[in-house]
């Protein structure tokens, strides 16, 4: 449990154990995310707020040309109050039209990735005649703007208004389909989605959560949204710790919406995440204080950078920073709570200055981060890694998801070490006092190996020459089981099959989702195609301890040559209790061979023997760490050092 009362930060600051992470990189690879090579800024670098209604109109040159940021979201949807729900369609035009002369002078988006929503509150109604309803929106859609959005996310956080009643939730749902279906015909290059929900939980109560949630809504107006939208939010708990969404929570979360998109709608439904980053409810209405940025830019970095690898199933995802806030810490009569959202990017004060607060770090950490995805991995699950390539500068980028700090190998390519003549570090971190810094240092000297401290992201950015050609690419699939929400039962098998798997020279990992109570196991046997792979001890991020209910992703390594294009997994727990909520595997295929010393698989599970006192090591076998274990992947001995050809003594064992 990671504490954020600020009179422990100072205290427990210095107190780390490090931990190791071999990363491999290779400049002579280009990534693809499924058809996706490219890092669109439009997707992961806008702010929450609008020229409409944005205090920053006047500063907005320094975010947007100096820091590449785009307002990304506005909240003055077709119902801007409850009043006009009683409005004809020709009324609510002409409120529109006086709108958009209030804010002709800030009126439109540098470009037209943004988001329009309305609260929930403002919009729904059981009793809606759907064909005046379409027309009022239509109404207001066309006069109210100059430049429409591009996404119409029909209500913010609807669930809130509907007790968790599935009854509720399903009629919330047909009101969607039944309005985006009328919107299509009118406003056809508009992609409509919902359901912008906050963190779903959706293993609460035994997956109740998702049954009555999400699963209803998709159920009944899955077909008709274009995206699905959601907000993905670390949460600060009333004991004042962060119970993290960032990490394998995140990943579970997401993999169950592809898992089921995929098997009722024959596709994968895209995301549009509205919100992510920490959910800082607790201090509104409190005086400023500039340490909680750190642990806000921390959550922000932590959810980001594992965005970036769903980038071939992203529409968009918003950073949870606000525009500016009026401040009156000062002026305790005019506000005696002394006002300031603790998620403003500016804090404006009653004479009509401002000044940026630390949150701003954020958007200079990443202002000319672009370009192509190139190969990197991490055989850490707590550190996450990100490469992308742009004229000539190569971003290689870092998280450490955990409380403890982590030594960092690098392995590059020999042929990249020659190529790199300039290393650039530009880190971002809790100083000694607790607040957020950015810094920037370079050398010409190889770097090899790197500190990064608890929670701080850093991105090593390497000069190299423009010219660089790639040697051959790889692309990363996402294959889905038929089977998911399994019940688990003490030593019962539970099997999945995958099929349609893309096969060949690269790399394999199951991903394995569970969700139960946090005192059970999270060590299962687990088969491919009827030979055991190890399961890790490690997961990404924390292990969730404060919680009732782990729910989270056990990334399972997996030697290329079990997999085949039709695949029987099998998973078996040792105590009975909760679910096996997905099982994706997931391959990282190469176009060409590639003979590199990078592309070892450096973490499969070799093992020959089935009885016997020695055990002949193949002259055939090239492995890092290798091991011999038993048949439920306990580990009986590590061979630190051999020989292809070399025979041990397992009599012992």
């Amino acid at each position: 449990m990671r504490l954020i009362k600020f009179f422990s930060i100072l205290l427990f600051a210095n107190i780390s154990f490090a931990q190791e992470a071999n990363v491999f990189i290779d400049l002579g690879i280009k990534k693809y995310c499924g058809k996706i090579n490219e890092l669109d800024r439009s997707k992961f670098f806008g702010i929450q707020s609008s020229f409409f209604n944005s205090d920053l109109a006047n500063e907005a040159p320094y975010l947007v040309n100096d820091l590449n940021v785009h307002f990304a979201k506005d909240y003055n949807g077709p119902t801007l109050a409850k009043e006009l729900k009683d409005l004809s369609s020709s009324q609510v035009g002409s409120v529109a039209k006086e709108f958009a002369e209030k804010n002709k002078k800030n009126l439109g988006f540098k470009n037209n990735t943004w988001v329009l929503t309305q609260k929930a509150e403002n919009v729904y109604s059981k009793n809606t005649d759907f064909d005046k309803e379409v027309s009022k929106i239509s109404k207001y859609l066309k006069n109210g703007f100059t430049t429409l959005p591009a996404y119409y996310d029909l209500m913010d956080e609807p669930f809130s208004i509907t007790d968790n009643k599935i009854s509720e939730v399903r009629s919330l749902a047909f009101y969607y389909k039944k309005i985006l279906s009328g919107l299509k015909k009118d406003y056809p290059n508009i992609k409509y989605g919902g359901y912008s929900a906050a963190r779903p939980h959706f293993e609460s109560e035994n997956f109740s959560n998702w049954e009555n949630g999400a699963k209803a809504f998709l159920e009944t107006a899955g077909e008709d949204i274009d995206y699905i939208s959601l907000k993905l939010n670390d949460e600060i708990t009333e004991e004042q710790s962060l119970d993290y969404c960032s990490g394998s929570n995140l990943e579970a979360t997401l993999d169950l919406l592809e898992t089921y998109t995929f098997n009722k709608f024959d596709n994968v439904k895209p995301f549009l995440i509205t919100e992510f980053g920490l959910d800082a409810s607790s201090w509104e209405g409190t005086d400023y204080v500039a340490a909680r940025d750190t642990f806000i830019i921390e959550s922000l970095n932590k959810i980001l950078v594992a965005l970036f690898d769903k980038s071939d199933r992203i529409e968009k995802a918003i950073p949870h920073i606000l525009g500016s806030a009026t401040d009156f810490s000062n002026d305790k009569e005019t506000n005696p709570e002394g006002y300031s959202h603790p998620l403003a990017v500016a804090r404006k004060f009653k004479n009509g200055s401002f000044t940026y607060t630390n949150l701003v770090k954020f958007y200079e950490f990443w202002k000319d981060v672009k370009g192509e995805r190139t190969y990197i991995s991490s055989d850490n699950p707590d550190v996450q890694v990100n490469s992308f390539l742009d004229d000539g500068k190569w971003f290689l980028i870092f998280n450490n998801l955990s409380d403890e700090s982590q030594l960092i190998n690098f392995n590059f390519s020999p042929i990249d070490i020659e190529v790199i003549t300039k290393y650039t570090l530009r880190r971002l971190y809790m100083n000694e006092k607790g607040l957020p810094e950015l810094t920037e240092a370079f050398t010409e000297l190889h770097v090899d190996q790197l500190d990064i401290d608890p929670n701080e992201t850093f991105m090593l950015i390497c000069d190299v020459p423009k010219d660089i050609q790639y040697a051959t690419s790889i692309v990363e699939y996402n294959n889905y089981s038929k089977e998911f929400l399994k019940d688990i039962t003490a030593d019962v098998p539970l099997k999945f099959t995958i099929s349609g798997v893309k096969t060949g020279k690269g790399k394999a990992y199951i991903r394995l989702s569970v969700g139960r109570d946090v005192n059970k196991d999270l060590k299962p046997i687990v088969r491919i195609n009827g030979s055991l792979v190890s399961t890790p001890k490690n997961w990404a991020g924390d292990n969730q301890k404060e919680r009732e209910q782990f729910f989270g992703t056990l990334n399972i390594p997996v030697p290329m040559s079990y997999v085949k294009d039709l695949n029987e997994i099998e998973v078996t727990f040792s105590d009975t209790g909760g679910k096996v909520s997905t099982v994706v595997l997931n391959t990282e295929i190469f176009s060409d061979d590639v003979n590199n010393k990078n592309y070892t698989e450096t973490t499969a599970l070799v093992y020959v023997s089935h009885g016997g006192n020695l055990l002949n090591i193949s002259e055939k076998i090239e492995c890092k760490n290798a091991k011999i274990i038993d048949d439920k992947g306990n580990t009986l001995k590590k061979l630190k050092a051999y020989s292809n050809g070399d025979t041990i003594d397992i009599s012992t064992l």
